[in-house]
C-alpha cells in the first residue's frame, strides 16, 4: 500500500528537511476487536522509505516507530504492508518534530481472499462476490451464518476466522424462506464437479477463499431417483476433494448459490389428446403416450433433469369419484427405460408417484394404462422435483366400449355410434334412459341405465326412441345376431344385450298379429300379444322406405334369342335382385330367397352328373353375393335357398358358376321374404365349347360353326340329327363324343351319307393339307376327334382318298371310298 506524508506551511508551502515520526497504533478486525501485539499478524512492514533509503522498517508494536526527514518538495513516501494479516485495521500516524506539532492519521486495512466485504465478517476481506467456472456458470460466494435472516436448522462451522453454516435439514430447505436460494438457485452436481476441476486441491481457498478445507460437503440442486425409481436422492459435492455423495438420509451441507437461478418448466402432453374432451383417449386394453419436457426460459430443453409424475383418484364422466380397483393403473417408463410400475390410488392411500429424469432431449417418455377400468379420467400431475410448485397438469382417459360417448354416460366410452349388419341395414346405438324423455322401466347394465319401452308406444309417433319407420323388421334384428350369435352383440359392439331383455321388432307376426321380438343375447324369438309388455328398442339409422311391389331377378348377359342369361362355362355369370315400390323406387332393407330348379340339357332332360366320375356334380352351382353383403351358399340341390336382403339402394348382386357343367340351363327363383306373391324367375344357361349352338344339341354349346384354314372357310362336322331326311346314315346312331352324336360320312357312296350329300358337292370337301393344318387348332374349336379321321378330296393310288386324324395329325390315304367312316367338313 503507497503512503505520501506531505508537510506545508501555513502559506500551503512545502517544507523540506522538516523530521517526521511516523508510528502505529494496534490492529483491530473488522468486528473491533485488538489483536495481541505478540501476533505476527498485526506486523506493519515499511518499504522504500524516500528520501531516506530502501531500507525496510518494521513496525510490528505500537511503541515502535520511525523518523524520516522531508525531501525537497516537503514530502515523505513509503509503502506500508501487512504481510501475515488475517484482515486486520490499523492506524497510521503521523508527526511533526520541529515544534510546529502539526500531526495526522489514517487507518489502513488489508482484506483477506478468505473473508468478504461484509459488515457481518469477523475480518476484512475481499473474497470475489462472484465467480465463474469454466463452462459460464456464475456462483454467488457463500454466506457467513451471520449473513442469514435466521439460522434455524444451520449449525455453525469456523474456517479461516470466519464462522460459515450447514443446513441440518436440506430436504427442507426449499420450504425455508431463510435459505439464500431454493434448490433451482444452486448449482448443480456438474456445475460443482467443473467448479473444483477449474480449481483443485485447496486453490478454491487460495484463489476464491471458499471453506473448503473442512471437508463439509456442498449440496447441489438437482435431485436423482433412487433404484427403484419410487422415490428421489440427493445429490452432494464435497469440494476439498470432489467426492460425490447421492443418498436420501438427511446430510448437513454447506451451500453456495448460483448469481442467477435456473428457470425451468415442465410439460405433460399426449400425442393422442383429444381436443374435445381436453385430455388424450384411449380404449381400455390400450396404452396411453405420455411425454414429460422440461425446458429453460428459453425453451431450450434440459436433459437430467429430476422428474415425478403422480395421480389422484379416478371420476366417472359425471365426476363422481371412482375408489374402486378398477382405477388401477400401470404406469411404463419407455424412454429412458426404467421398467414398469403399479400407479395406484385409493381413497385412503394416493401416494404412487414415479422418479425419473429427462433424457439428453429434455422429454421422459412414458405408456400408463389402466386394463380394468370402468370407463375413468384420471388426473396426473408432473412435477419438478427440486421446485415442487412447478407443475404440469393433464387428465387421461379410458374408454369401455359398453358406455357410448354421451355426456349422458356414466362412464367414459366409445360404443359405435353405428352398427351395419351383414345384409346393409344400419342401426343407430341402443339409447340411454337418461337419453330418452318418457320410459316404461329402466335395466342397468355394465354400468348404464338402459331404458324400456312398451309394446304399445313403439307404435307411438314421439313415444319412444324413434317411430315406426325407423324401427327395425325382425328379419333385420335376426340377421344382426346371426351375424354375432351368442352375445358376440354385446362384445363386439357394446350393446346391453347381456340384460337379456326382448328387443322390439316394427313388424307383428302374420298369422297372430302379435308383437315380435328376439332375445339380441341368446337369439331366442318371439311374440307379445298384451300391448303393455316392456321390452329394448333400438332404431335404424335410416327411415325403413316404402311397401315392396315387385321384384326381378336380371343379368347383363342376358340372351333375348334364348330368353335366359347366358355365359360360357368357367365364367362368373352377374345376377341382380332388384325391389321397388308401386312407384318404381328402389326399396331398400328387404328380405328374399333365391331358390334353384333343376338343371336340364338343350333335350329338355334331367341332368345331374355326367357319364364320368370327373362329371359328378355337373349341375351344381356357387352363388356369390356381392352387395350389399359378402356371402357364398353352394347349391347342389333344388331344396338349397339363399337368403339376402336389398342394400340401400333397393339391390343385391351376386355371380353365378356352374363350373362342372354340360351345357345346362336352371331356372332361378326370388321371392320376397314376408310377401311370396312377388316373385320373379330367370333361367341360366351355362354353354360348353364341345356342342354347337343349334336346337339339334343334346347339350347348350358354343362351339364355332366355321374356322378359316389356309384362306378357306370350313364348316365344322354335322350332328346326327342335324342329317338330312331320307338318307341313309353309315351309323344309325352316330358316334358319341363329348356328349354329343356326330354323323359319319363316307367320301364318295351313292347308298350312305357321303361328302357330296353333306356339302353339295365332292369338290366343297377340303384336301389332305387343310386337314393337315386344321390339326393345329382343332382343340380350342371343339369339333369332335374320337376314334375316326376328317375326310378330305385328296385321291390316292388304287383308288383311295386320304384323311387325317386330327388327334394325332397322322394321314391316312387308304380312305376307301363308300367303305371308311369320317368326319365330313365342308369348305364355304
Amino acid at each position: 500500500m503507497a503512503a505520501t506524508i506531505d508537510v506545508k506551511d501555513a502559506a500551503g508551502q512545502p517544507m523540506k528537511n522538516v523530521m517526521v515520526k511516523i508510528s502505529r497504533g494496534s490492529s483491530y478486525n473488522r468486528a473491533n476487536s485488538a489483536t495481541s501485539s505478540s501476533s505476527v499478524t498485526d506486523d506493519i512492514t515499511l518499504r522504500n522509505v524516500m528520501p531516506s533509503g530502501l531500507a525496510t522498517y518494521l513496525l510490528d508494536t505500537s511503541a515502535k516507530y520511525l523518523y524520516a526527514q522531508t525531501d525537497a518538495q516537503g514530502q515523505v513516501t513509503f509503502t506500508l504492508a501487512q504481510d501475515s494479516t488475517a484482515g486486520l485495521k490499523t492506524t497510521i500516524s503521523a508527526a511533526t518534530m520541529d515544534g510546529s506539532n502539526l500531526t495526522d492519521s489514517k487507518d489502513a486495512i488489508f482484506t483477506v481472499v478468505t473473508s468478504p466485504d461484509s459488515d457481518k465478517a469477523k475480518y476484512w476481506g475481499h473474497m470475489p462476490e462472484t465467480f465463474t467456472n469454466s463452462k459460464g456458470v456464475e456462483f454467488k460466494r457463500p454466506l457467513l451464518r451471520a449473513e442469514l435472516s435466521s439460522t434455524a436448522d444451520t449449525s455453525g462451522y469456523t474456517e479461516n476466522n470466519e464462522t460459515w453454516y450447514t443446513w441440518s435439514r436440506y430436504p427442507n430447505m426449499y420450504q425455508d424462506t431463510a435459505s439464500p436460494c431454493d434448490r433451482l438457485g444452486l448449482p448443480t452436481v456438474n456445475d460443482l464437479q467443473t467448479l473444483y476441476t477449474d480449481y483443485p486441491n485447496g486453490a478454491l481457498t487460495t484463489t476464491l477463499g471458499l471453506p473448503v478445507a473442512s471437508g463439509k460437503y456442498w449440496v447441489a440442486g438437482n435431485s436423482v431417483p433412487d433404484a427403484t425409481h419410487s422415490d428421489s436422492q440427493f445429490q452432494y459435492v464435497r469440494l476439498s476433494d470432489n467426492n460425490t455423495l447421492t443418498t436420501k438420509a438427511n446430510t448437513a451441507t454447506a451451500q453456495l448459490c448460483l448469481a442467477k437461478r435456473r428457470d425451468l418448466s415442465i410439460e405433460l402432453t399426449s400425442s393422442d389428446m383429444d381436443a374435445d374432451k381436453g385430455a388424450p383417449v384411449a380404449k381400455k386394453g390400450e396404452s396411453l403416450p405420455l411425454t414429460v419436457t422440461v425446458r429453460d426460459g428459453s425453451g431450450t430443453p434440459q436433459p437430467n433433469t429430476a422428474i415425478r409424475l403422480g395421480r389422484t383418484l379416478s371420476i366417472d364422466r359425471a365426476g363422481v369419484v371412482d375408489g374402486s380397483s378398477g382405477g388401477g393403473m400401470v404406469l411404463t417408463s419407455v424412454a429412458p427405460s426404467t421398467g414398469s410400475m403399479t400407479f395406484n390410488c385409493t381413497v385412503s392411500s394416493c401416494t404412487s408417484y414415479w422418479y425419473g429424469i429427462t433424457d439428453e432431449d429434455g422429454k421422459a417418455q412414458l405408456e400408463v394404462t389402466q386394463d380394468d377400468s370402468r370407463g375413468l379420467r384420471t388426473p396426473l400431475q408432473a412435477m419438478l422435483v427440486d421446485d415442487p410448485l412447478t407443475v404440469s397438469d393433464m387428465d387421461v382417459i379410458f374408454t369401455v366400449i359398453t358406455s357410448p360417448d354421451s355426456d349422458k354416460a356414466k362412464y367414459w366410452g366409445h360404443m359405435p355410434e353405428t352398427v351395419t349388419n351383414s345384409a346393409g341395414v344400419k342401426f343407430r346405438r341402443p339409447l340411454l334412459a337418461a337419453e330418452m324423455t318418457s320410459n316404461s322401466g329402466t335395466y342397468l347394465v355394465n354400468n348404464e341405465t338402459w331404458p324400456l319401452v312398451t309394446a304399445a308406444n313403439t307404435e307411438k309417433a314421439g313415444a319412444t326412441g324413434c317411430d315406426a319407420e325407423y324401427q327395425p323388421l325382425s328379419g333385420d334384428l335376426q340377421t344382426l345376431y346371426s351375424d354375432n350369435p351368442n352375445g358376440a352383440i354385446g362384445t363386439n359392439y357394446g350393446w346391453p344385450v347381456a340384460g337379456n331383455k326382448s328387443w322390439w321388432a316394427a313388424d307383428r307376426a302374420p298369422n297372430t298379429g302379435y308383437y315380435q321380438f328376439i332375445n339380441l343375447n341368446s337369439g331366442g324369438k318371439g311374440t307379445a300379444s298384451s300391448s303393455t309388455a316392456t321390452g329394448a328398442q333400438v332404431c335404424l339409422v335410416e327411415p325403413r322406405t316404402s311397401t315392396p311391389a315387385s321384384i326381378t331377378l336380371t343379368s347383363t348377359a342376358m340372351d333375348s334369342a334364348k330368353n335366359a342369361a347366358v355365359v360360357a362355362k368357367g365364367s362368373a355369370m352377374p345376377l341382380t335382385v332388384t325391389v321397388k315400390d308401386s312407384s318404381g323406387n328402389p326399396v331398400a332393407n328387404v328380405g328374399f330367397t333365391l331358390s334353384r330348379g333343376d338343371s336340364k340339357n338343350r333335350a329338355g332332360m334331367v341332368i345331374t352328373d355326367g357319364d364320368v366320375a370327373a362329371d359328378a356334380g355337373a349341375d351344381d352351382l356357387m352363388l356369390k353375393e356381392l352387395t350389399p353383403a359378402s356371402a357364398s351358399q353352394s347349391m347342389t340341390t333344388t331344396g338349397i335357398v339363399f337368403t339376402g336382403t336389398t342394400g340401400s339402394d333397393g339391390t343385391a348382386t351376386f355371380t353365378l358358376n356352374q363350373d362342372k357343367s354340360l351345357g345346362l340351363k336352371t331356372p332361378l327363383t326370388v321371392k320376397v321374404t314376408d310377401n311370396t306373391t312377388l316373385h320373379a324367375s330367370l333361367d341360366v344357361i351355362f354353354m360348353v365349347l364341345t356342342s354347337p349352338d343349334t336346337d339339334k344339341a343334346l347339350f347348350w354349346g358354343n362351339m364355332s360353326d366355321t374356322t378359316s384354314v389356309n384362306g378357306k372357310t370350313l364348316h365344322r362336322p354335322w350332328l346326327q340329327a342335324e342329317m338330312l331326311s331320307g338318307v341313309t346314315p353309315v351309323f344309325t346312331n352316330g358316334v358319341h363324343a363329348n356328349n354329343e352324336y356326330w354323323a359319319m360320312a363316307h367320301t364318295v357312296d351313292n347308298t350312305k351319307w357321303d361328302i357330296a350329300k353333306q356339302c353339295g358337292s365332292l369338290s366343297k370337301a377340303p384336301d389332305n393339307n387343310d386337314l393337315l393344318t386344321l390339326y393345329h387348332s382343332i382343340s380350342s374349336l371343339g369339333w369332335p376327334t374320337l376314334g375316326y379321321p376328317y375326310l378330305s378330296k385328296s385321291t390316292s393310288s388304287g383308288g383311295m382318298y386320304c384323311g387325317v386324324d386330327e388327334n394325332t395329325k397322322s394321314q391316312n390315304c387308304a380312305i376307301k371310298p363308300a367303305g371308311t367312316a369320317g368326319y365330313a367338313t365342308c369348305v364355304e
